[in-house]
């Protein structure tokens, strides 16, 4: 290669960068300071800042279907500053008010808003509704885009299980759930894959046992999967609340290790009102999940394996500052750009159905129920 050839040939990065983003559009519930839109689209318009490195954003954001916009909504300005395009509804946002599909990826983000709790206690979140917009335009316009949808799939088992069923059956690469399997672990803690037998795993939230006890729930299990077998399903479920969950018994080593983690300050000794989901796995893992308001503003993790001994670790977040978040929107640019999927779909419908029957206990008297919902759903 001469030099003038050297010259005059673009590099790589040079390509790249001309290279047309991907497009996307966001449907979302609403738009506020500190919602989970706010740190999620925020982040994508915008880039961000993980582990000390900034990230230019990889995707063009191109529009916003809102379903609510209360007297703090960003979604209206956030557009104007962005070049983003507000639109009525889902479909047309995906359509960039054409006749067919023209993004390359959808977000979500079906959390917060004004809406009402079912009997049992969950948010009716218009999750199924926003899903089943999206996959209509797939199916009417003859292809798929991948699409991240946060946090669990329904507030009702049959629309998730409808919603899973779905993506299936499109084949649509599908990335969802918590954003607390992503985040950082203080001490450091991955279980190898098929690589550890467990007794006992535990993990601690805090806050509304809907809303972030999810999170607990579904850091519990992306550790309990990695274990020798795999995930094999759950039998039974009951919700414990008041003084009984100090009677439980039998896992005070673990809460204890789990606590010695905690790194957010504010927490004080005491909990007023413990609640606990208990779960019992189909080859007899035991798992409970803590929501001790008081003691804790960290989400916390310990197991047990079946050689006693005992692991823990708190899956941090930077409560102020949510940049765990940036995990997700890296995790959302690399689905788009590579249409695959980054972790087991079953983990989210697995951990929405310890939701959805965990407050269905409490609701039938803090009973064990049998969940034959749960008892199939098996993968590694």
């Amino acid at each position: 290669m001469t030099r003038r050839t050297l010259m005059f040939t673009p590099t790589l990065a040079a390509t790249a960068q001309t290279r047309p983003k991907p497009k996307v559009a966001v449907v979302m519930n609403v738009y506020f300071p500190n919602s989970h839109a706010d740190v999620f689209v925020g982040r994508l318009l915008e880039g961000y800042r993980l582990n000390g490195v900034s990230h230019r954003p990889r995707l063009d954001t191109r529009t916003f279907f809102v379903d609510q916009f209360p007297k703090n909504d960003m979604a209206r300005e956030q557009a104007v500053e962005y070049g983003v395009t507000v639109y009525p509804d889902a479909a047309a946002a995906l359509r960039l008010g054409t006749a067919k599909l023209a993004v390359d990826g959808v977000a979500i983000i079906g959390e917060h808003g004004n809406y009402p709790r079912t009997p049992r206690g969950n948010i009716m979140y218009p999750r199924r509704r926003h899903f089943d917009e999206v996959t209509r335009v797939f199916e009417q316009d003859g292809r798929v885009a991948p699409i991240f949808h946060d946090k669990y799939f329904a507030y009702e088992w049959a629309d998730a299980q409808h919603m899973y069923d779905r993506v299936w059956a499109l084949k649509i690469p599908f990335f969802c759930g918590s954003s607390l399997p992503h985040t950082w672990r203080r001490p450091p803690l991955e279980f190898p894959r098929g690589g550890v037998e467990l007794d006992e795993v535990m993990a601690v939230s805090f806050s509304d046992l809907e809303e972030h006890g999810y999170h607990a729930i579904e850091l519990m299990q992306a550790m309990a999967e990695r274990r020798k077998g795999g995930e094999t399903g759950i039998e039974s479920i009951r919700c414990v609340e008041g003084d009984a969950v100090w009677n439980l018994g039998g896992s005070k080593d673990l809460l204890d290790a789990a606590l010695r983690h905690r790194a957010n300050p504010g927490y004080g000794k005491e909990c007023k009102q413990p609640q606990a989901i208990q779960v019992r796995y189909k080859d007899g893992l035991k798992g409970t999940i803590l929501n001790l308001n008081g003691m804790t503003l960290d989400y916390l993790f310990a197991a047990r394996d079946k050689a006693g001994r005992v692991h823990s670790s708190c899956f941090y977040i930077q409560l102020y500052v949510h940049n765990h978040w940036s995990f997700m929107v890296r995790a959302f640019e690399e689905l788009v750009l590579t249409r695959k999927q980054a972790m087991p779909i079953e983990r989210t419908l697995l951990s929405t159905g310890m939701t959805i029957f965990g407050l269905e206990s409490r609701l039938k008297g803090q009973q064990w129920l049998a969940t034959p919902q749960l008892s199939s759903i098996q993968y590694s």
